[in-house]
């Protein structure tokens, strides 16, 4: 067992406290079922000891909670503290207590608009007029302190999630006392962290991560613009096959799974819903019709961000309505026969 030591919260504390006197145990009785001296339980509970043994805490619940099982035992622990106890390994977001205003939502979509008013509204709005409103020094610090989370997120994105998780609203505002103390953990705490930006270099590493970011979007860019032409160019192929006695459907399916779905995706991970993904999912020219005009919108949404302005005028409605009248058509995709690459020369 790991013999390492958690903090023991107030709320930990009240916790043990209203489970023994449940359980009808004095401190002393359990103190000495736990293998300790009769006062052992009484620091806790007071206050007075400040730090324990993992395996102590989980000792203390296995005998208050007795007809828990060791596993539910360690989640309940670890929701009280919100940290790891046991011994299996768990992922931040498993040790943080959703909040109720977001705990019934399980739209993606909405999270992702909630949390777009979060940074875009209300957050942005709040730091912006309490940094307008400062000096010239605390200005420069807030700036400061803005871009150290900045780097945070763009290097580690998953711990300062669970750094800002603490919830410093918690100190009484109006505690001179308190936010003190707060202040002198906080900056304690960070300069901690500050060694580690030295000794692992942090601030070169993240201006290389950036070089190589701006490298990658120019790649990017250049993909992207060769796959919508791609695109353009199977449109006008499909737009000439409605008069072919046996038009190769197929083989044009592929090829846009290899040359366009497939490209789009790898760039933009999530960017095509899902259902279009996989091949299976066209069977009939309405679904291949489905799918283009999904990559359609995309190319659309995303001109200024690839540089697509020029690009899309390579084919008129025209042609794209035309090659989706005849996709129309075709009652069932054929099963796959050959390859649409001497199509396209």
């Amino acid at each position: 067992m790991n013999i390492e030591k958690v903090t023991i919260t107030d709320k930990l504390r009240l916790n043990i406290t209203e489970r023994r006197k449940d359980k009808g145990l004095s401190s002393y009785a359990l103190s000495e079922i736990t293998g300790h001296s009769k006062f052992w339980l009484q620091n806790i509970e007071s206050g007075k000891t400040k730090m324990i043994k993992k395996a102590d805490l989980i000792s203390i619940y296995k005998n208050l909670m007795d007809d828990c099982c060791y596993d539910d035992l360690i989640d309940y622990i670890e929701s009280l503290l919100n940290q790891q106890v046991g011994s299996h390994p768990k992922q931040w977001y498993e040790l943080i207590n959703i909040s109720d205003d977001f705990s019934e939502e399980y739209n993606h979509t909405m999270l992702i608009s909630k949390l777009h008013d979060y940074l875009c509204k209300d957050i942005y709005d709040l730091l912006a007029q309490k940094i307008y409103d400062m000096p010239v020094n605390q200005a420069q610090a807030a700036l400061t302190s803005i871009q150290s989370f900045y780097n945070s997120v763009y290097t580690n994105p998953e711990l300062t999630l669970a750094l800002i998780n603490i919830p410093i609203y918690g100190v009484n505002p109006l505690s001179v006392e308190e936010n003190e103390l707060a202040m002198n953990d906080i900056l304690a705490m960070g300069a901690k962290y500050n060694d580690l930006v030295v000794k692992n270099n942090s601030i070169e590493m993240i201006k290389n991560w950036h070089e190589r970011d701006k490298q990658q979007v120019i790649q990017n860019k250049k993909a992207i613009q060769e796959v919508c032409k791609t695109f353009n160019n199977l449109l006008s192929l499909i737009a000439s096959m409605s008069n072919a006695p046996e038009p190769p459907v197929r083989s044009i399916l592929d090829t846009f799974y290899t040359s366009v779905v497939f490209p789009i995706n790898n760039i933009c991970p999530g960017a095509l819903s899902n259902e279009f993904l996989s091949e299976g999912y066209i069977d009939t020219g309405s679904d291949f019709v489905n799918l283009i005009s999904a990559c359609n919108d995309w190319f659309y949404d995303h001109e200024e961000e690839y540089d697509l302005q020029f690009v899309n005028k390579r084919i008129n409605s025209e042609t794209y309505s035309a090659a989706l009248r005849f996709l129309k058509t075709v009652q069932k995709v054929p099963e796959r026969i050959q390859t649409a690459e001497n199509d396209l020369q």
